[in-house]
């Protein structure tokens, strides 16, 4: 596959941060080690990572400077980046007013959108449920051609591996 046949993703801070989290709680675990699979795909050029403005500030404010600069790292690894503009902040304010969700998470899921990323990926649990995605989905659809969908990294792991990413 090459870059240009790559799907573009996108993932939140939390995603980014999975592996240096505690990683007693098995779910925690697990979303970091999915994150690790994403990675390997994304070096082999299966997978392309989508940034944003809100990405980046949100990785500036880590309290601990080992983690920012790891997660700094795997940001380096950005195909693609998309900047703040009044497209994406109307947007987020859209999705953060219909869909119920904080600011912050509605940005970032504006600037996927936006970005034209084929998926996004939290591990927030509220971001990612069922009737979120359909509410991200909807207000999406004026923005792009192609379909859009969220949900935790741990899930898109398993469907790739079964072949259901398209």
């Amino acid at each position: 596959m090459t870059d240009t046949e790559a799907r573009l993703i996108y993932l939140d801070t939390n995603v980014y941060s999975r592996p240096f989290d505690d990683q007693t709680p098995n779910d925690i675990q697990a979303e970091a080690n999915a994150f690790l699979e994403i990675i390997a795909d994304v070096q082999a050029k299966r997978l392309a990572l989508l940034g944003s403005d809100i990405l980046d500030f949100e990785v500036q404010n880590i309290l601990s400077e080992e983690k920012r600069a790891k997660v700094k790292d795997y940001l380096g690894m950005r195909n693609k980046h998309i900047e703040n503009s009044d497209e994406v902040m109307n947007l987020g304010k859209g999705i953060q007013n219909n869909c119920h969700i904080r600011a912050r998470d509605a940005l970032h899921i504006a600037s996927a959108i936006i970005g034209q990323a084929r998926y996004f990926l939290s591990c927030d649990k509220k971001v990612t449920e069922i009737k979120q995605a359909r509410c991200y989905r909807r207000l999406a659809k004026p923005y792009r051609t192609g379909y859009f969908s969220a949900m935790n990294p741990i899930l898109f792991v398993e469907k790739m591996k079964k072949g259901e990413i398209e």
